[in-house]
Formats: structure tokens, C-alpha cells, sequence
């Protein structure tokens, strides 16, 4: 699957689509060094594959795809189960139906299972990708190529005393419902996603030390508890059954350990040390519980994520939590504490990267279906985002698409250095549950681990670089 290595033209020419200014300042041999070893090194993605998770992988696909050696499907956008569908769908698509797509995590690491909430659906779909079908867009491939997917087999979880079905999702094809249905579904998504912190609390730990098993996260969210607040939480048969109504399926987690991908991260640390870089735009389970199992792979995971925001606002209901963040605060603190070394893609710098309309137009306009996948994906974030905030009525944010793109040239941000922690409780000198803020017992401490955190970014230059090479990938895909 990966090449040894490109020729001085090779390396020049992708140099130039990479960066056709030249702006990083590099020249002559010290650039073709440095692009040889970061080309020859190995990339382990980890994604809960919603709109922008599949243009992160169009990205790969586009300049490293050679350096892919596996997708880790999580929980987070949408269902685990359904991350993988897209995952498979989406590298199928272009052309990398021998990459392996493995199981990742099916819930955080603080509850017993996962539910989708409605706010992901409004900025993915139901289906996690804008509700396409993207059996639409080309020949798909009859079998399951690279999946690993030994884990998933029926259900996970025995509700067979509630005869309630709580087997894994599939993915729903937009051609399942008549144009007055969509429409219908999109507005009452987008009006009930802003009422969302009406109906669920805060996962604190003092909340669920009361709860009995199972305990069921909504989008890094607890379900709502009974009217009258002095009785216990509603568990068991009817509160299972009501969030099967509200919102969908619910996926039960499995021991972390059992999972092919965090099986992926620990051996290929133990194989490739630092050459390895794992990228990460979900929540951080799959990393943690990595680290947890193997100790001893810290020091030499090397980790782009995107995810936190430490100078602006976040993008939860709090205004200060940021989504992948706050899906599992307890796994993001453990990985910003350990002696891994992360550079941290936040809302800081993935708000400064605003893909405009008619920047993707073009691209339905290429041959073949794959330009036209990418040009609707994009059209239906544009629009989601526009609908949801006003500050992006001029593009929608390129979250995980930037994550990716910094881990391929670390050139395009500029990052602060500080140790960093994560909230894990809302209250009374405890902070917001979710916040990424500099952690006071290790600030002056000269020996912590601090996290690469990007505060700035060459906003113009990577949007060259992706729309660039989104069209480079869409031609080549229809020859």
C-alpha cells in the first residue's frame, strides 16, 4: 500500500499543488527532504464520518493516498455503525476500496451507550452524509473491500427482555423519502436542534452516580430526567424506548479493547513510533483508550486533532464547550495530560476557514460522479451552517478537512504551546464541562507535556490547497 518514496519531479510537483506560492519559505533540497519524509510516513485516520469527516478524506485521497494505511470509524456525527457505512461508501467512492476500515469506540468512555442527537443531523443529515446516496454518484463496489468490522455482527446489547430492537443503524438513502418529506424533515430538524438543551442535561458525575445501568449518551448529553425532579432518573424499558422514538437508534458500547482500530493505534505506535501520524476529527475515545491499554505508546504518538477552542467561544449549547470535546471530556483530558505529542485543530482557527458556494460550484461541473458528490456535500453544510449562524452566512466552516491538511504541511497554522486540560464537571469551581483551558497545577511545571495548540492560520493558502485538490481528485476519478 505505501510507496517507498518519489522522485526529486515527483516531490517538486506535489510541492507546487501543495503550495503553489511556495509560501513556507522552503527551497532546493531542504525542501525535498523534508516533503520525503513526511510523504514515506504513515497516516491512521480517525473519524465519525459526517460531511465534513468524508471532505477530510477526499483531501487524503487527494494528495496521500499512498500514506493511508486505515479509517477508524467512531461514534460521534452519527453511530458508529453508520460511521463505518460512510467510511467504506466514501473510500469506495475514490478508490480506496483496499483500505481497511476498522471498528472504533460505540459510545465515550463515561456511558454504556450512544444516540445521535438532533443538532447532527441538521448540520449532516440523517445519514451523517447530507442524506445522499452516494450509490448515486457511481458504480459502487459490490463487496465490503478492507472492512474489518469483526466485532459487529447483530446486536451488541441484550434488550431482548424489553422487545425493543437496539441493534446498529444503517445509513438512509435520501431516496427513501419523497421531495415534501425531505423538506418537511430539514425544517423541523433545524427548528428542534436549537431547542435541544431543553430536554437534556449535562453528563455530570454527581447526575450519573445516581443513574442506573444503562446509561446513554446524547450527543455527549444525558436524556432528560422525570418531571418531578425528586424522583430517580427514568431508566429501563420506557426511557429506552423513548429515545428510540425521539431520536433513533441507540448503539451499546463494547470493551474498548476488543476494538480492531484501538488494537490499530496501539500497534502501529509499537511499529512506526512518531513516523506515525494519527488524525483525529471525533471525539478522542479511541486515542484514550489506546493510551490506556498501552501505557507506553504516549511519549511516541504523534496526534493532529481537531477539536477544543481556547481563544473564542465554542459551538455547543454552553458557547464554550466544543462538540468533539465534549462527546468525551474524561478521554480528552487524558489524552491532553499524557506525554503524547498533540497539536490541537480548534474552533480557533477552523472558524477563519469558510468555504463559500462558489468555490464547490465548479466542481459539479467535473465528469464522473465524484465532483458532484463533493459539490452536494458541500452545498448542504454551506446551507446548514448558514441556517444555524448568522457569522457564516459567508461559508461553512472546513473543521476536519483543516485538521487533515495541517497534518500533511504543519506550515499552514501557527500554534501556542501551553500544558492544556479539559473540564469534566459544570459547577462551582469546577469550570464548564468540555472546556479546553490551560491547566494551573502544570502551567509552571517546565517538565509537563504542553499541547500544540493553532491560533492562526493561512486561511487562503488552505483553501487553495483543498479546493485544489477536491478538483484534482474529482478529474482524475473520471478518467
Amino acid at each position: 500500500m505505501m510507496r517507498a518514496g518519489r522522485t526529486p519531479a515527483e516531490l517538486s510537483r506535489e510541492k507546487e499543488i501543495m503550495d503553489p506560492q511556495n509560501q513556507t519559505g522552503e527551497t532546493g533540497a531542504a525542501a525535498t527532504a523534508n516533503d520525503s519524509q513526511e510523504i514515506t510516513a504513515p497516516i491512521i485516520l480517525d473519524a465519525d464520518t459526517g460531511t465534513d469527516d468524508a471532505l477530510a478524506i477526499g483531501l487524503l485521497m487527494a494528495y496521500a493516498p499512498e500514506r493511508l494505511v486505515s479509517v477508524i470509524a467512531t461514534y460521534g456525527n452519527v453511530l458508529q455503525s453508520v460511521a463505518q457505512q460512510n467510511t467504506r461508501d466514501v473510500l469506495n467512492l475514490l478508490g480506496g476500496s483496499d483500505i481497511p476500515v476498522l471498528d472504533g469506540c460505540r459510545c465515550p468512555s463515561w456511558a454504556e451507550g450512544f444516540a445521535a442527537d438532533k443538532a447532527c443531523a441538521h448540520f449532516h443529515g440523517d445519514n451523517g452524509i447530507a442524506d445522499l446516496n452516494i450509490a448515486d454518484y457511481a458504480r459502487m463496489e459490490t463487496t465490503a473491500g478492507g472492512t474489518a468490522s469483526v466485532l459487529y455482527n447483530g446486536a451488541v446489547y441484550d434488550f431482548s427482555s424489553n422487545n425493543i430492537d437496539f441493534t446498529a443503524a444503517g445509513t438512509v438513502s435520501a431516496g427513501m423519502f419523497g421531495a415534501n418529506q425531505q423538506d418537511a424533515k430539514k425544517t423541523a430538524q433545524r427548528d428542534a436542534w436549537r431547542d435541544e438543551p431543553q430536554s437534556l442535561l449535562s453528563a455530570q458525575p454527581d447526575v450519573r452516580a445516581h443513574m442506573a445501568s444503562p446509561i446513554i449518551s446524547i450527543g455527549g448529553y444525558l436524556p432528560r430526567q422525570q418531571a418531578d425532579a425528586s424522583s430517580a432518573p427514568q431508566r429501563g424499558r420506557n426511557t429506552l424506548g423513548t429515545l428510540a422514538d425521539e431520536y433513533g437508534k441507540v448503539e451499546m458500547g463494547i470493551v474498548p479493547g476488543d476494538t480492531a482500530g484501538v488494537k490499530a493505534i496501539i500497534d502501529g505506535v509499537h511499529q512506526w513510533g512518531k513516523n506515525l501520524t494519527v488524525i483525529s476529527t471525533g471525539p478522542l475515545t479511541d486515542i484514550a483508550a489506546a493510551i490506556t491499554i498501552a501505557p507506553d505508546i504516549a511519549p511516541q504518538l504523534r496526534l493532529v486533532m481537531m477539536g477544543g477552542a481556547l481563544t473564542q467561544q465554542g459551538n455547543c449549547f454552553d458557547m464554550v464547550s466544543e462538540t468533539n470535546i465534549l462527546q468525551d471530556p474524561e478521554s480528552a483530558d487524558l489524552v491532553l495530560r499524557s506525554q503524547a505529542d498533540v497539536t490541537m485543530i480548534g474552533l480557533d482557527v477552523t472558524h477563519r476557514c469558510l468555504l463559500p458556494s462558489e468555490l464547490t460550484e465548479p466542481w459539479s461541473q467535473i465528469d464522473g460522479g465524484v465532483g458532484r458528490f463533493f459539490a452536494d456535500l458541500a452545498s448542504f453544510m454551506i446551507k446548514a451552517n448558514e441556517d444555524a449562524d448568522s457569522a457564516f452566512a459567508v461559508g461553512a466552516p472546513l473543521h476536519d478537512p483543516l485538521a487533515v491538511a495541517a497534518a500533511l504541511d504543519s506550515t499552514l497554522v501557527q500554534t501556542f504551546d501551553v500544558a492544556l486540560r479539559v473540564d469534566v464537571a459544570t459547577g462551582d469551581r469546577q469550570g464548564v464541562r468540555g472546556r479546553t483551558i490551560g491547566d494551573m497545577a502544570r502551567l509552571n511545571d517546565p517538565t509537563a507535556s504542553c499541547t500544540h495548540v493553532a491560533i492562526a492560520v493561512d486561511s487562503m493558502r488552505f483553501l487553495n490547497m483543498f479546493t485544489g485538490g477536491i478538483s484534482t481528485l474529482s478529474q482524475r476519478l473520471a478518467k
